[in-house]
């Protein structure tokens, strides 16, 4: 479980703001331009807290934890 702390950070640091995001984009029109905007920026920082899990975990299993 100690080698897997640093996936688990990323995936609910990812899994909070994916819902935060979700909240925000159900008070949006669909119409809106910014509604695609927020979709694509969602989908980016979703792969951004993947790389800093990732990153994490590399480090934390290099010191053996």
């Amino acid at each position: 479980m100690k080698n897997k702390i640093g996936l688990l950070i990323g995936f609910i640091f990812g899994a909070l703001m994916g819902f935060l995001g979700i909240f925000i984009l159900s008070k949006l029109h669909p119409e809106e331009d910014l509604a695609g905007i927020f979709i694509f920026t969602l989908l980016v920082s979703g792969l951004l807290f993947a790389l800093v899990g990732l990153l994490i975990h590399r480090r934390m299993t290099r010191k053996k934890i």
